[in-house]
């Protein structure tokens, strides 16, 4: 969905409010033709959420917003490849204690509309900076990976046998020794798969 770059033009939009599509259209500097169509491809693969509203100078027009909250990573580097999607709906329960729990709590309970925003404005900055260094200490991480990876290429580019040199670096990238789930993932029949684990085992595993 998002591999588009007019459709990632529509989103970041209507990530700050919900839109028409001609407003859309107007403020992206697009064809009305081309928005509406990205905006159905979205509305199909549930991306975004439309409701029909009546327009006060003709007929009913529809109101676009994004119906997904998710959060899209990609690592690439050589012998390195993952790409990830997490869902973070406000609905879903997350694991422990919610951080700043109780400040957001505070906040949300203010009843004065300006002091409220206020301290939205201040918890922001105090999430987004935690965010920030959790992604230093993540991008930290995937530097030793890397490291760790290119050393663990050396050793096996000098294996002969290409069958065995895709199922190790299977092994090091999904950490799984399943004869079945490897046969599927590299479309390689079941006993080659085990007869090469089998020599794994004997030989580097341990």
């Amino acid at each position: 969905m998002i591999e588009n770059p007019v459709r990632r033009r529509i989103i970041r939009r209507l990530s700050e409010e919900p839109a028409y599509a001609l407003q859309l259209s107007k403020e992206l500097r697009l064809g009305q033709p081309l928005v509406a169509k990205h905006l159905s491809v979205m509305e199909r693969a549930g991306m975004v959420t439309s409701t029909a509203e009546t327009s006060p100078n003709g007929p009913e027009r529809k109101k676009y917003s994004l119906a997904k909250s998710i959060s899209i990573t990609m690592d690439v580097a050589p012998h390195v490849f993952k790409e990830r999607a997490i869902a973070f709906a406000k609905s879903k329960a997350p694991r422990g204690k919610p951080p700043f729990e109780k400040e957001v709590v505070d906040a949300l309970s203010m009843e004065d509309g300006n002091e409220k925003l206020s301290a939205i404005s201040d918890l922001l900055g105090q999430v987004d900076s935690k965010i920030g260094a959790m992604e230093e200490q993540r991008v930290g991480l995937l530097a030793v990976r890397n490291d760790l990876m290119d050393a663990a290429a050396r050793i096996v580019a000098g294996m002969q046998d290409l069958d065995t040199r895709k199922v190790v670096f299977h092994i090091l990238e999904e950490h799984d020794r399943e004869v079945e789930s490897i046969s599927r993932s590299l479309d390689m029949r079941e006993m080659v798969v085990r007869s090469i684990l089998e020599e794994l085992e004997r030989d580097v595993f341990g």
